[in-house]
């Protein structure tokens, strides 16, 4: 897409309190980050050696982790969660 769009998308998710950094193009430094395609060619052991001590900081106020999963197939949703150490499946349309 274009680059206006792609400065539009971080610029609201930036209004939405998500943490963002844009880089250009002319910023990728072909050592940790290799190409622009999907998974940007990183190396995922380098990934955490690099920044797994830093997410790990992060403070873990106001992350609510829901646990249950849904998931559609033909006209029904399966949903699926934990309650009470139990695996409840409710299936609706």
């Amino acid at each position: 897409s274009p680059f206006e769009n792609k400065e539009n998308f971080v610029h609201i998710l930036k209004e939405l309190n998500f943490k963002v950094e844009f880089f250009a193009v002319s910023q990728v430094d072909n050592k940790f980050i290799k190409n622009l395609n999907h998974g940007m060619g990183l190396s995922t052991k380098l990934f955490f050696k690099k920044h797994l001590l830093q997410i790990l900081k992060e403070p873990l106020q106001d992350k609510i982790c829901k646990k249950e999963v849904s998931y559609k197939c033909d006209e029904l949703v399966y949903t699926f969660k934990e309650e009470n150490h139990q695996i409840i499946l409710n299936i609706t349309n």
